[in-house]
């Protein structure tokens, strides 16, 4: 394998926090890309914890810097501004205006380093009535038409909303500001020139359904049920049944060639009828394990799976064969965070090993980026400009 990782070239001056922004620069981080997270104070990112460290921030800002500086202070303002001169891509999830008022937004930025990469997270976006509104990712959850959509697919109008315990706007928005980052910079090859970013989370959400939005656009458009997971004795299995292949396989493994001429269950009529179709299947099903059924089905090619618990993975043969965790170590003991859902033939890149303590890195940067002395230093942290 190669030791030269794909983004070992890139600078990134990261002023997130949470999950959206800082998911996206650990993956940059784990290509290669030196990520220095800047964080405030006494205080850092919110996920640290009571503690100053949490094994939900170490997922997040895995192999990262962290500098920690007062940007309220004019101080602290010049400190990030030099180290932003020579950076590739700035990654900000303040709420809109914020970076502004530091003097670090973008048309500030841009107008001494022109091919600055520069991405701003936000719930709404950075402009529109509701850019100003505070939002987490259930916030975007429900606005962004996912419940409700959620809500419908199970054949009942008046189902009550999901209780989300899953942040999947973060983790999704961050994928797509990692994707547009990485396009932006191709861009710059090519004319030069830096680009400016804009990702919501309710976008992100949007994207989730788009069947949905399509056929909200078509009048007394045909509702589908579905998947509908289906019982076993001892639990419950999902199964997908899309192609004729996958329906004569199915019908094989469970012996019930006679559904095949069931005109309820023809590929344009199974969605209509995903209850009846379920009901069928568990004829079978409620007489075997979970596993064993899931088992009898990949015999015959069928699109299956028994349901996971976050526990059971880490035992996962798949997920055992493909190296999907690294270890880290605190002061309970070893845990695991999982590496990129990727992985590149030619190079490793799985999460370092390691996560910063809040400004552990703050005199290494500031000395070895900005050429400040230990005289200089120490009176900023006299001043509390940094920690």
């Amino acid at each position: 394998m190669s030791q030269t990782k794909p983004l070992a070239h890139l600078k990134i001056i990261d002023f997130s926090a949470v999950y959206a922004g800082p998911i996206c620069t650990r993956l940059m981080s784990d290509c290669g890309a030196d990520v220095i997270k800047i964080e405030t104070p006494g205080l850092g990112d919110v996920i640290r914890g009571p503690k100053g460290t949490s094994r939900v921030f170490s997922h997040f800002n895995a192999g990262k810097k962290s500098v920690a500086v007062d940007l309220k202070t004019p101080e602290g303002q010049k400190m990030a501004k030099a180290l932003v001169a020579d950076a590739d891509v700035v990654v900000e999830n303040f709420r809109p205006g914020v970076m502004k008022q530091f003097d670090l937004d973008y048309e500030s930025l841009s107008a001494v380093k022109p091919d600055l990469v520069y991405c701003s997270i936000s719930g709404f976006g950075q402009k529109g009535p509701f850019a100003q509104r505070a939002a987490y990712a259930p916030i975007a959850h429900a606005a962004g038409g996912f419940d409700i959509t959620h809500m419908r697919s199970q054949g009942e109008e008046e189902v009550e909303p999901s209780i989300w315990g899953i942040m999947i706007a973060d983790m999704l928005t961050g994928s797509y500001a990692y994707g547009a980052i990485q396009t932006a910079l191709l861009g710059r090859q090519q004319t030069g020139k830096g680009e400016y970013i804009d990702v919501t989370m309710l976008e992100s959400m949007i994207s989730l359904i788009p069947g949905q939005m399509q056929g909200a656009q078509i009048e007394n458009a045909p509702k589908g049920g579905g998947f509908h997971p289906v019982r076993t004795n001892d639990g419950h299995l999902m199964i997908c049944i899309l192609s004729g292949k996958n329906m004569q396989g199915l019908c094989e493994a469970i012996n019930r060639q006679d559904m095949l001429g069931d005109a309820r269950f023809s590929s344009s009529q199974r969605f209509r009828h995903m209850k009846e179709f379920v009901a069928e299947i568990e004829s079978w099903s409620l007489h075997l394990s979970a596993l064993e059924c899931e088992e009898a089905l990949n015999r015959y090619g069928v699109p299956c799976s028994v349901y996971n618990a976050a526990e059971d993975l880490f035992d996962h043969p798949q997920i055992l064969s493909r190296n999907v965790f690294t270890e880290q170590q605190d002061e309970y003991g070893m845990f695991k965070i999982q590496n990129a859902p990727y992985i590149f033939a030619s190079v490793d890149i799985s999460t370092s090993n390691e996560s910063p303590g809040l400004g552990e890195h703050t005199d290494q940067v500031l000395s070895q980026y900005l050429g400040y002395g230990e005289d200089q230093i120490s009176s900023l942290r006299g001043s509390k400009v940094v920690a």
